[in-house]
């Protein structure tokens, strides 16, 4: 072997041997607890996280294997979220800059979720997509709200955040319903119990929600739900504030109930109320609808009557 490719291919054949050695017998185990104690950190002391089995992922990323997060709710652990696979990589020339840029790619059931965040010195940047998202994978919601809802929905988002001037935030979110579906079931009105709902169709085809954040306010272009027993289509802005509580909001658009809708509606509500509501519909059956106030405490009326707070009487 020449003299002159020795020089060269020893060297080499030791950094490669050095990188491939510390790249096996890397620590992961001390990493996968690191991870799970920032992310319960982050989320909060009623949320635990699971994590099967971690492993590198090219060299400066890792992949985790059945994350699982789970929720206390009055002493029960609730399913929060969970993803058969997570792999998550940053780069090193970002790294080296000190200005780190992240990708990501989850895997939950049919759902794939994947973008990268990148972090400046003035705050950070989301790029992602995802698509065959099915709300019924997210146990919290069926908790939280009663309804048991199943969907296939897909869209991208960028949003540029701001750390220093939060109001200066600015991006867009455009995503579709492919489906959104309310699966039959029970859902419980406090003191007054429970009422059944049948199945529902919310949303399907041309179903989409279009966001553009500028200039301290969220626009809502487009929010369209179009489906067999419910219709919704609202647009308006929502000026921010330094709270979520304090978003100022200002919709209108209208909204439809098919007749299998009514017939669940009409035997609960006030039957005055019920009428006086009919009585806003228009020519094309549609009721009109506004929302305004704050988030903490939002005025929604159809006309001249109040659907929130709920005022029937």
């Amino acid at each position: 072997m020449p003299k002159v490719l020795k020089i060269i291919l020893y060297p080499l054949i030791f950094i490669a041997s050095f990188v491939f050695f510390v790249y096996w017998m890397f620590p992961m185990e001390a990493v996968q607890s690191r991870i799970i104690n920032a992310m319960e950190d982050g989320l909060g002391p009623d949320y635990s996280v699971h994590i099967d089995s971690i492993g590198t992922y090219w060299f400066t990323g890792a992949s985790l294997e059945n994350l699982t997060i789970t929720h206390r709710v009055q002493g029960k652990d609730e399913n929060f979220l969970k993803a058969e696979r997570v792999t998550a990589r940053a780069g090193i020339f970002s790294l080296l800059l000190g200005s780190p840029t992240v990708s990501f790619h989850a895997k939950m059931g049919d759902a794939s979720v994947k973008g990268s965040v990148h972090q400046s010195e003035v705050g950070w940047s989301l790029d992602c997509s995802f698509s065959d998202l099915d709300l019924s994978q997210f146990p919290i919601l069926q908790q939280t709200t009663g309804l048991n809802l199943s969907s296939q929905i897909e869209g991208e988002a960028q949003i540029y955040y701001d750390a220093k001037q939060p109001l200066k935030t600015s991006g867009k979110v455009d995503i579709t319903f492919d489906k959104l579906q309310l699966k039959a079931g029970e859902v419980p009105l406090g003191e007054m119990g429970t009422f059944p709902l049948p199945d529902l169709s919310l949303a399907s085809g041309n179903s989409v929600l279009k966001i553009q954040i500028d200039k301290g306010a969220l626009n809502l272009d487009a929010f369209a739900l179009k489906g067999e027993d419910f219709n919704l289509d609202v647009t308006g802005k929502i000026f921010l504030a330094p709270t979520v509580s304090k978003y100022r909001i200002n919709l209108q658009g209208k909204f439809k109930f098919s007749p299998k809708l009514w017939g669940v509606l009409d035997p609960i509500l006030p039957e005055k109320w019920a009428e006086d509501l009919k009585k806003q519909k228009g020519s094309d059956d549609n009721l009109p609808l506004s929302i305004s106030g704050q988030f903490a405490s939002p005025q929604i009326f159809s006309g001249a009557i109040a659907i929130f707070p709920f005022k029937p009487f």
